[in-house]
């Protein structure tokens, strides 16, 4: 740790914290005085010495210099390097870097003691390695890098703040020169309160990830106006806990862990009285559990705070994948067709002994589950499609591969409800008697009648059979070295390379640039040339996407293309080499959530228009036209003057001149695909669709599908839908831009712009040409454009009976980003 400066402003420290401690810290004054007044007294062995430290010249903490002070936790390998510490009687509290295996760390509060709990990170889903520095620079800004790239701050500079103090109840504060609270981490909680902590409206804590077939799946506690809210994303699961016993005539805005409740002063969860320092956290499975520090011993399990409100088969992941929850016990539905996944833990869930792929989807059939009903009856509600039949159902869960479970609810006065599961949603049963849900799952026929009786022909004709089959791999070998040449007799495709060429140059694909559906990339050179080298995954499934990239971009030369420099047609081997453009695919500069650097309004109008001419030149400007159909900011990628060019051309489909609509299979990336695709006929203005939400991506700063934000805000196209017709749409201007909001009135003509390429039905949208003209100003639209970007059956916005009725359908075995 390194620590200068002037004697005289840490003597004025040192003065205002001689008074921040007389008159106690402010927070910690108010919340524990709740506690005192509940009769709670357990700190009277407990001497308050706060440590404190002031923003002075070169402040700051390098992790690698910091060994020598580690303390440890537990019996293991987990220990702390403490940057303020405070000891008390019992335990004592440390702000520092935490770390399991030595090479992560992440800042935190945490307690002494064996096992001693953290209570609130900086950082928990982005670790840093030794080489991170935490500084307090002199403006007040508590900032976290690594090698100069900005991780995690305050965000207090330029606030007054005086010094920074961690307090005995584990709350990290920054103080100005009266010894008020700038910021404090009783404000900002991770996943556990503290005794004496508040979670006010706006405040969440949230659960660390569990090993879930969601990497992003998180459970929340949240502060509403009428109360606590209990909530699990992805999934459409909320809970709302209201007080018990109101105190106030209106509601509150603070919810206070005090000893005896939580929801002072609204009594909403009463808890046991505490005999020492009590932390609840907010687990992986979704329970919120009390715990109390014991003297010299491991935090004791008190009490799981929401059991009296939230049965154990309520909690969305109970019983696992499959899994039957019934009285708190796991089980299969049926063990004919399931067995544990675990057969000692049986809420790890269930797994299908006969699953069913989407090679053989015309071989599965249904097997009924009795007494099944789905875990939630809220969550049926929310999710399911009314008006279909019980055999409507089953018939779009055998037609739709992504199918595996279809529940059924039936209706007295007419047609039920239908919820079909795929294996991306939460297939989570209960115990259910009343007859009035019918569930099936899907699994494979095996036809044993059948098979006998083929093996037995086959039997019969085996020695023709291998006659044949000898004669038909003569046949194919030889037209397989007929067909290998072919790739030489492509007109006007750049240069060939052999593949030993390639492992040269990429010194045997050892830098890997990224990876995709069809492969991976990989950087090389070629004399004094970078390059980046595709190399296709899966010839069977690959060769169609090769042949249409190397045919149409090889003849494709544009400023805003990228440029095809050469491939590889040998044997097995199929490679495309394309120019390098260092600055990589621009998703990784519009969705940082931490950024350092953000693009200004310039440099995304500049790239919005280069999008807008590339695909221009591609609809309009080709001897024939061109459909890209997987426009997405990973497919846009940038050079190092931030020069947008259009690549992967792996899913593009040549349209003729007088043809005006397409048939093909569903292609494309989740969250881009125009509305036109369900009904599987497409144009070229599917393109434009997908532009359009690449431009309100640019001008948002966030994905069209974030997962990370609250369900009502998930869905950006929605939320466009709601603020153009509210008159709101300013609200959706990237935040973490100033340069955008001085240029409001230019980005708010974008936007219409990007309205105009949303719309639903495709003769409205602009061409690629017009809307490129109409941001360079050379021409103008007029009309206001019409507000519905979805159709009218895409506002229950989930997968639902097939991809006819979805209009955010999944992502086909062509997606991703290559």
């Amino acid at each position: 740790m390194c620590y200068t400066g002037s004697l005289q402003r840490t003597a004025k420290v040192i003065v205002n914290y001689r008074k921040y401690k007389t008159m106690t810290m402010q927070y910690f004054h108010k919340t524990m005085a709740l506690v005192f007044l509940l009769g709670f007294c357990f700190f009277r062995t407990i001497v308050a010495q706060p440590s404190t430290v002031a923003p002075l010249p070169k402040t700051f903490w390098v992790i690698s210099s910091m060994m020598q002070s580690k303390i440890y936790m537990d019996t293991g390998n987990a220990y702390i390097l403490p940057v303020l510490s405070n000891n008390g009687t019992s335990y004592g509290t440390y702000f520092g870097f935490y770390t399991m295996d030595g090479d992560s760390f992440i800042l935190v509060v945490a307690f002494s003691g064996p096992q001693g709990p953290v209570v609130w990170s900086a950082n928990p889903d982005n670790p840093v390695s030794q080489v991170a520095v935490l500084s307090f620079t002199t403006d007040g800004d508590l900032i976290l890098q690594v090698g100069g790239t900005f991780v995690w701050s305050t965000a207090t500079k330029n606030m007054s703040v005086a010094g920074m103090n961690l307090d005995i109840s584990g709350n990290l504060v920054l103080f100005d020169p009266s010894n008020s609270s700038v910021w404090q981490s009783f404000d900002n909680p991770t996943d556990t309160l503290v005794m004496g902590q508040s979670l006010c409206r706006g405040m969440k804590i949230t659960a660390q990830p569990s090993n879930t077939k969601w990497s992003s799946s998180r459970f929340y506690l949240s502060a509403e106006w009428n109360g606590l809210q209990h909530s699990f994303s992805p999934a459409a699961y909320t809970q709302l806990f209201q007080a018990t016993a109101i105190s106030t005539s209106s509601p509150s805005n603070c919810y206070t862990f005090v000893n005896g409740s939580l929801g002072y002063p609204d009594k909403i969860f009463s808890l046991p009285p505490a005999s020492s320092l009590q932390f609840m956290r907010l687990e992986s499975d979704g329970h919120l559990r009390l715990y109390e520090m014991q003297e010299s011993r491991s935090p004791r399990m008190l009490f799981d705070v929401l059991s009296t409100v939230i049965a154990f088969c309520d909690y969305p992941l109970a019983c696992g994948d499959y899994g039957v929850c019934n009285n708190g016990q796991c089980s299969c539905p049926s063990f004919s067709s399931f067995r544990f996944q675990n057969e000692r833990f049986p809420g790890a869930g269930c797994l299908p002994l006969s699953n069913i792929s989407c090679k053989h989807a015309h071989h599965g059939k249904l097997l009924p589950l009795n007494n099944i009903s789905y875990f939630s009856n809220s969550s049926f509600s929310k999710l399911a499609v009314s008006s279909y039949s019980e055999n409507d159902c089953k018939q779009y869960c055998l037609t739709n591969c992504s199918c595996k479970v279809v529940i059924s609810k039936s209706n007295n006065i007419g047609p039920g409800s239908c919820l079909l599961l795929s294996e991306q949603m939460l297939n989570l049963f209960a115990e259910d008697s009343s007859n009035r849900f019918s569930a099936f799952v899907k699994i494979q026929d095996n036809l044993p009648e059948k098979r006998r009786a083929v093996i037995i022909v086959c039997s019969t004709v085996a020695g023709s059979s291998l006659i044949s089959i000898l004669l038909c791999a003569l046949i194919w070998k030889k037209c397989k070295k007929d067909m290998e040449p072919l790739f030489d007799g492509i007109p006007g495709t750049p240069k060939r390379f052999s593949f030993d060429e390639l492992k040269f140059a990429t010194r045997n694909f050892t830098i890997k640039l990224g990876h995709g559906g069809f492969g991976s990339v990989f950087k090389g050179m070629i004399g004094t040339e970078i390059i980046a080298v595709k190399r296709l995954e899966g010839v069977e499934q690959g060769t169609e996407e090769f042949l249409a990239e190397v045919m149409t971009i090889g003849r494709m030369h544009h400023l805003n293309l990228v440029r095809l420099v050469g491939f590889c047609a040998e044997k097995s081997h199929k490679l495309l080499v394309y120019e390098y453009l260092p600055n990589g695919s621009l998703d990784k500069w519009i969705f940082q959530t931490s950024p350092v650097f953000t693009l200004s309004w310039k440099s995304r109008r500049s790239i919005i228009i280069a999008i807008a001419k590339g695909l221009s030149y591609l609809h309009e400007e080709c001897k024939e036209k061109i459909a890209h159909l997987d426009i997405k900011p990973q497919n846009i990628l940038l050079d190092d003057k931030f020069n947008a060019k259009l690549s992967d051309f792996g899913l593009s489909k040549m349209i003729n001149r007088d043809q005006s609509k397409i048939m093909t299979r569903m292609r494309g990336t989740r969250g881009y695909l125009a509305p036109e695709w369900l009904g599987s006929k497409i144009t070229e203005k599917a393109d434009i669709y997908s532009f359009g939400i690449v431009m309100i991506e640019i001008i948002c700063g966030r994905e069209n599908l974030d997962e990370s934000q609250p369900e009502e805000s998930m869905h950006l196209i929605s939320l466009l839908q709601e603020k153009a017709r509210s008159g709101q749409l300013s609200d959706l201007v990237d935040t973490s831009s100033n340069d955008m909001k001085s240029h409001m009135e230019e980005v708010m003509q974008t936007t219409k712009l990007a309205m105009w390429c949303l719309q639903v039905d495709s003769s409205r949208r602009p061409l690629m040409s017009t809307v490129a003209k109409v941001l360079e100003g050379v021409k103008s639209l007029d009309d206001t454009p019409d507000c519905t970007f979805l159709p009218s059956f895409a506002s229950n916005n989930i997968d639902v009976v097939g991809s006819s009725s979805s209009y955010v359908p999944c992502e086909s075995h062509l997606s991703g980003p290559r």
